[in-house]
């Protein structure tokens, strides 16, 4: 039977550990506001680079505006704003939006 150093076990743990949590990753993105679809919870937006990005709005998605918990609904064309996102399936799924607006 091998026998491992406890140190070392738990270096594998904590790197198994990392591995496993490191596949999921929030993505973020800023820019302005295009076109905002409530009904079909998309967003698009122009980011600071010029491009224009599609979002689909995840179930449990929290938007603010200046700082105040709001609907998709109530963000406007040319709302500066910052997303943060995943990648599944080729889509782009925001889960936070906070827009600031003058």
């Amino acid at each position: 039977m091998i026998r491992l150093p406890k140190w070392l076990m738990a270096v594998l743990g904590i790197a198994i550990l990392l591995a496993l949590t490191s596949s999921v990753q929030a993505l973020e993105a800023k820019g302005k506001i295009k076109k905002v679809s409530a009904d079909q919870k998309e967003l698009i937006v122009t980011n600071t680079d010029g491009k224009d990005l599609e979002f689909v709005m995840d179930d449990d998605a929290k938007i603010q505006l200046n700082d105040k918990d709001t609907k998709l609904k109530e963000l406007k064309k040319g709302d500066e704003i910052t997303i943060t996102y995943e990648k599944k399936d080729g889509k782009l799924i925001a889960s936070k939006v906070e827009c600031k607006r003058d």
